[in-house]
Protein backbone atom coordinates (compact mmCIF):
# COMPACT_ATOMS: atom_id res chain seq x y z
CA UNK A 1 0.00 0.00 0.00
CA UNK A 2 3.08 2.37 0.92
CA UNK A 3 4.63 1.16 -2.11
CA UNK A 4 1.50 2.35 -4.11
CA UNK A 5 1.24 5.37 -2.61
CA UNK A 6 4.77 6.52 -3.32
CA UNK A 7 4.56 5.62 -7.25
CA UNK A 8 1.41 7.25 -7.00
CA UNK A 9 2.70 10.90 -5.42
CA UNK A 10 5.75 10.29 -7.70
CA UNK A 11 3.27 10.31 -10.83
CA UNK A 12 1.52 13.41 -9.40
CA UNK A 13 4.69 15.08 -9.15
CA UNK A 14 6.00 14.71 -12.45
CA UNK A 15 2.22 15.50 -14.20
CA UNK A 16 2.59 18.78 -11.74
CA UNK A 17 5.99 19.67 -13.76
CA UNK A 18 4.74 19.35 -16.77
CA UNK A 19 2.01 21.53 -15.97
CA UNK A 20 4.20 23.95 -14.71
CA UNK A 21 5.80 23.48 -18.10
CA UNK A 22 3.02 24.12 -19.96
CA UNK A 23 1.53 26.92 -17.94
CA UNK A 24 4.99 29.11 -17.94
CA UNK A 25 5.55 28.26 -22.04
CA UNK A 26 1.71 29.40 -22.57
CA UNK A 27 2.24 32.78 -20.85
CA UNK A 28 5.59 33.46 -22.93
CA UNK A 29 3.28 32.41 -25.79
CA UNK A 30 0.15 35.49 -25.21
CA UNK A 31 3.19 38.00 -23.79
CA UNK A 32 4.47 37.67 -27.45
CA UNK A 33 1.51 38.23 -29.41
CA UNK A 34 2.86 40.69 -31.51
CA UNK A 35 5.40 38.08 -32.72
CA UNK A 36 2.86 35.35 -33.26
CA UNK A 37 0.41 37.35 -35.38
CA UNK A 38 3.45 39.05 -37.55
CA UNK A 39 3.75 35.32 -38.11
CA UNK A 40 0.13 34.52 -38.56
CA UNK A 41 -0.98 38.01 -41.20
CA UNK A 42 2.49 38.26 -42.70
CA UNK A 43 4.34 35.35 -42.83
CA UNK A 44 7.84 33.77 -41.31
CA UNK A 45 9.55 34.18 -44.75
CA UNK A 46 8.87 37.20 -45.00
CA UNK A 47 11.12 38.70 -42.17
CA UNK A 48 14.28 39.60 -44.28
CA UNK A 49 11.47 42.01 -46.23
CA UNK A 50 9.70 43.83 -43.38
CA UNK A 51 12.69 43.57 -41.29
CA UNK A 52 12.40 46.65 -38.72
CA UNK A 53 8.96 45.66 -38.33
CA UNK A 54 9.82 42.32 -37.27
CA UNK A 55 12.41 43.50 -34.60
CA UNK A 56 10.01 45.88 -33.46
CA UNK A 57 7.58 42.81 -32.83
CA UNK A 58 10.36 41.43 -30.69
CA UNK A 59 10.53 43.64 -28.23
CA UNK A 60 8.34 41.70 -25.58
CA UNK A 61 10.50 38.42 -26.17
CA UNK A 62 13.42 39.70 -24.21
CA UNK A 63 11.41 40.14 -20.88
CA UNK A 64 9.31 37.05 -21.80
CA UNK A 65 12.47 34.85 -22.55
CA UNK A 66 13.88 36.03 -18.97
CA UNK A 67 10.61 35.39 -17.26
CA UNK A 68 10.83 31.82 -18.46
CA UNK A 69 14.32 31.59 -17.65
CA UNK A 70 13.60 32.78 -14.27
CA UNK A 71 11.31 29.94 -13.81
CA UNK A 72 12.88 27.44 -15.15
CA UNK A 73 15.60 28.19 -12.37
CA UNK A 74 12.71 27.27 -10.13
CA UNK A 75 12.39 24.60 -11.34
CA UNK A 76 15.79 23.27 -11.44
CA UNK A 77 16.25 23.98 -8.25
CA UNK A 78 12.90 22.70 -6.66
CA UNK A 79 12.30 26.29 -5.47
CA UNK A 80 9.26 27.24 -7.70
CA UNK A 81 5.72 28.33 -5.80
CA UNK A 82 3.22 28.14 -8.81
CA UNK A 83 3.82 29.13 -13.34
CA UNK A 84 2.05 32.54 -12.72
CA UNK A 85 3.59 33.65 -9.89
CA UNK A 86 7.33 32.73 -10.84
CA UNK A 87 6.79 34.22 -14.09
CA UNK A 88 5.44 37.32 -13.28
CA UNK A 89 8.36 37.74 -10.54
CA UNK A 90 10.74 36.95 -13.14
CA UNK A 91 9.09 38.96 -15.64
CA UNK A 92 8.66 42.33 -13.23
CA UNK A 93 11.72 42.38 -12.01
CA UNK A 94 13.96 45.14 -13.41
CA UNK A 95 11.66 45.14 -16.43
CA UNK A 96 12.30 48.47 -17.66
CA UNK A 97 15.98 47.42 -18.31
CA UNK A 98 15.37 44.34 -19.64
CA UNK A 99 13.13 46.28 -22.29
CA UNK A 100 16.32 48.50 -22.97
CA UNK A 101 18.55 45.28 -23.21
CA UNK A 102 16.15 44.29 -26.03
CA UNK A 103 15.59 47.21 -27.82
CA UNK A 104 19.59 48.00 -28.02
CA UNK A 105 19.68 44.06 -29.42
CA UNK A 106 17.12 44.18 -32.02
CA UNK A 107 19.02 47.94 -33.36
CA UNK A 108 22.23 46.32 -32.89
CA UNK A 109 20.73 43.26 -35.53
CA UNK A 110 19.11 45.86 -37.71
CA UNK A 111 22.68 47.48 -38.22
CA UNK A 112 24.57 44.62 -38.46
CA UNK A 113 22.27 42.69 -40.96
CA UNK A 114 21.36 46.09 -42.76
CA UNK A 115 25.49 46.07 -43.47
CA UNK A 116 25.68 42.57 -44.30
CA UNK A 117 23.58 43.79 -47.21
CA UNK A 118 24.66 46.53 -48.10
CA UNK A 119 28.32 44.79 -48.28
CA UNK A 120 27.04 41.58 -50.25
CA UNK A 121 24.21 43.57 -52.62
CA UNK A 122 25.17 47.39 -53.04
CA UNK A 123 28.95 47.85 -52.81
CA UNK A 124 30.30 44.30 -52.46
CA UNK A 125 33.00 43.72 -49.75
CA UNK A 126 34.15 40.59 -48.54
CA UNK A 127 35.96 41.71 -45.65
CA UNK A 128 33.21 44.01 -44.20
CA UNK A 129 30.61 41.40 -45.68
CA UNK A 130 32.37 38.86 -42.84
CA UNK A 131 32.71 41.45 -40.18
CA UNK A 132 29.28 42.64 -39.86
CA UNK A 133 28.21 39.43 -40.59
CA UNK A 134 29.70 37.80 -37.62
CA UNK A 135 28.60 40.41 -35.43
CA UNK A 136 25.33 39.56 -36.17
CA UNK A 137 25.59 36.09 -35.49
CA UNK A 138 27.40 37.02 -32.21
CA UNK A 139 24.60 38.88 -31.03
CA UNK A 140 21.83 36.28 -31.74
CA UNK A 141 24.31 33.77 -30.01
CA UNK A 142 24.47 36.33 -27.22
CA UNK A 143 20.62 35.85 -26.70
CA UNK A 144 20.44 33.16 -23.63
CA UNK A 145 23.73 34.60 -21.98
CA UNK A 146 21.98 37.82 -22.19
CA UNK A 147 18.72 36.80 -20.65
CA UNK A 148 20.31 34.50 -18.04
CA UNK A 149 21.80 37.35 -16.71
CA UNK A 150 18.97 39.28 -16.85
CA UNK A 151 16.88 36.86 -15.22
CA UNK A 152 19.31 36.80 -11.89
CA UNK A 153 21.19 39.82 -11.50
CA UNK A 154 20.89 43.49 -10.78
CA UNK A 155 23.25 45.02 -12.35
CA UNK A 156 23.95 48.07 -15.33
CA UNK A 157 22.48 47.40 -18.67
CA UNK A 158 26.34 48.02 -20.02
CA UNK A 159 27.59 45.54 -17.74
CA UNK A 160 24.76 42.89 -19.08
CA UNK A 161 25.48 43.16 -22.18
CA UNK A 162 29.60 43.09 -21.53
CA UNK A 163 28.95 39.49 -19.55
CA UNK A 164 27.02 38.38 -22.27
CA UNK A 165 29.51 39.26 -24.89
CA UNK A 166 32.29 37.85 -22.18
CA UNK A 167 30.45 34.37 -21.79
CA UNK A 168 29.83 34.13 -25.32
CA UNK A 169 33.36 34.37 -26.75
CA UNK A 170 35.20 32.32 -23.47
CA UNK A 171 32.70 29.49 -23.05
CA UNK A 172 32.73 28.35 -26.91
CA UNK A 173 31.08 24.82 -25.46
CA UNK A 174 28.22 26.37 -23.61
CA UNK A 175 27.75 28.69 -26.76
CA UNK A 176 27.64 25.73 -29.05
CA UNK A 177 25.40 23.82 -26.57
CA UNK A 178 22.75 26.48 -26.73
CA UNK A 179 22.45 26.65 -30.07
CA UNK A 180 22.73 22.74 -30.36
CA UNK A 181 19.71 22.90 -27.93
CA UNK A 182 17.96 25.58 -30.57
CA UNK A 183 18.42 23.16 -33.45
CA UNK A 184 17.12 20.71 -31.72
CA UNK A 185 13.90 22.29 -31.01
CA UNK A 186 13.37 23.75 -34.24
CA UNK A 187 13.64 20.00 -35.69
CA UNK A 188 11.04 18.55 -33.66
CA UNK A 189 9.18 21.44 -34.49
CA UNK A 190 8.80 20.32 -37.73
CA UNK A 191 8.02 17.25 -37.24
CA UNK A 192 5.19 17.51 -34.77
CA UNK A 193 4.72 21.12 -34.66
CA UNK A 194 1.60 20.86 -32.46
CA UNK A 195 2.71 19.10 -29.19
CA UNK A 196 6.41 21.00 -29.20
CA UNK A 197 5.07 24.58 -29.41
CA UNK A 198 2.94 23.84 -26.38
CA UNK A 199 6.32 23.48 -24.49
CA UNK A 200 9.09 25.24 -26.93
CA UNK A 201 9.88 27.78 -24.58
CA UNK A 202 10.13 25.95 -21.33
CA UNK A 203 12.31 23.06 -22.55
CA UNK A 204 14.78 25.78 -24.07
CA UNK A 205 14.80 27.95 -20.89
CA UNK A 206 15.61 24.70 -18.99
CA UNK A 207 17.85 23.47 -21.24
CA UNK A 208 19.72 26.74 -21.18
CA UNK A 209 19.62 26.77 -17.14
CA UNK A 210 20.57 23.44 -16.77
CA UNK A 211 23.43 23.70 -18.98
CA UNK A 212 25.21 27.24 -17.39
CA UNK A 213 24.51 25.84 -14.26
CA UNK A 214 28.21 25.12 -13.27
CA UNK A 215 28.81 28.90 -14.57
CA UNK A 216 26.03 30.47 -12.59
CA UNK A 217 26.98 28.88 -9.73
CA UNK A 218 30.42 30.27 -10.30
CA UNK A 219 29.15 33.86 -10.70
CA UNK A 220 26.92 33.43 -7.40
CA UNK A 221 29.86 32.88 -5.44
CA UNK A 222 31.40 36.04 -7.39
CA UNK A 223 28.67 37.95 -6.68
CA UNK A 224 27.89 36.91 -3.18
CA UNK A 225 24.15 36.17 -4.82
CA UNK A 226 21.70 33.16 -3.24
CA UNK A 227 19.78 31.00 -5.17
CA UNK A 228 16.25 32.35 -6.93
Amino acid sequence: MLSELFHLDKILDVCDKILYFLKVNLLFLIFNLPVLLFFLFVGISNVREYLPFFLLCLLPAGPAFSAVLFAMNRMLHGTQTGAWKDYREGYTDELPKKILLTAIQVVLLWIFWTNVEFFSLQMPCLPLLILFFVLFAGTVLMTPNLYLLASRYQMAVKDYLRGAVLLTVTKPALTFGNLAAAVFLLMLLEIKAGTVVLFMASIYAFLIVFMNRKVVRMLDEQAGAGVN
